[in-house]
């Protein structure tokens, strides 16, 4: 089966208010490893609203992801949880020296991470603060791998640059297969997600894979990726959230 994927990383309408830029970024790439096999690799990250470097921190870990991952499947090497750590080493200490280089406190860098790679064995998810990743359950269902990561106070999450010994870094390595994966940022979490039930909300998800499922070639994907940046910027959206918002999704299924 082929991995079909769109993505898209849209401005909140508070970050337009205040002339502020979009601070999420996202990641996405399917690439073969040494025996042909198609490896999905997935990652979104949401600059801390309070960091001054915030769109700097969320576009640099996405990269950093999408960099390592190719990295390990062109060597070969199996998946481990072991990889989730060195990457986060990789973005803290990258985040670190480009705040130490430009005179800035650390925590100026703050970003999320929520990421995946999935080969046809096997999956690695990761996540650091809020976000989520979604999966398909086997079952004409959805659910989330973790649900997000919220501090002690409300709005308030973790990042990457918190704790360079990783206690927040959430890490999981599965041999089931996965047929469809959605990542999001918090933006989208009132949309997506059921607070109240801890649940994904079956729906919103089921809708948006139906589309994609039916995408069979380059120029529907594309449509269908344009389609989702103006929903996700639509006023129906809007009215729910004001934050960024960032949605990845990628299936290996057709309709």
């Amino acid at each position: 089966m082929t991995w079909k994927a769109i993505g898209k990383s849209v401005t909140g309408t508070s970050h337009e208010a205040t002339g502020k830029g979009c601070e999420d970024s996202l990641s996405y790439l399917v690439l073969n490893d040494a025996d042909g096999q198609e490896v999905l690799v997935c990652c979104v990250s949401d600059g801390a609203g309070s960091a001054s470097e915030a769109a700097y921190a969320s576009a640099y870990a996405t990269e950093m992801m999408r960099e390592f991952a190719a990295l390990i499947i062109r060597h070969g090497e199996a998946l481990s949880e072991a990889h989730a750590y060195a990457l986060a080493e990789d973005i803290y200490y990258g985040l670190e020296a480009e705040a130490t280089t430009r005179d800035k406190k650390t925590e100026e860098y703050s970003c999320t991470l929520v990421g995946c790679i999935i080969t046809q064995q096997n999956a690695l998810f990761l996540q650091i603060g809020d976000g989520a990743i979604i999966c398909d359950d086997g079952n004409d269902g959805y659910h989330v791998v973790w649900w997000p990561e919220n501090g002690e106070y409300h709005n308030t999450t973790n990042f990457v640059t918190d704790d360079p010994g990783f206690g927040n870094l959430k890490v999981k390595l599965i041999n089931d297969p996965i047929t469809e994966v959605a990542l999001i940022t918090d933006g989208l979490q009132l949309l997506a997600l059921n607070t109240e039930t801890r649940s994904v909300h079956q729906p919103f998800f089921r809708n948006m894979f139906r589309y994609l499922r039916k995408a069979d070639n380059e120029e529907k994907t594309g449509i269908l990726n344009r389609k989702l940046a103006e929903f996700l910027t639509s006023e129906r959206v809007n009215e729910r959230t004001d934050d960024d918002k960032t949605l990845v999704m990628a299936t290996r299924l057709d309709t």
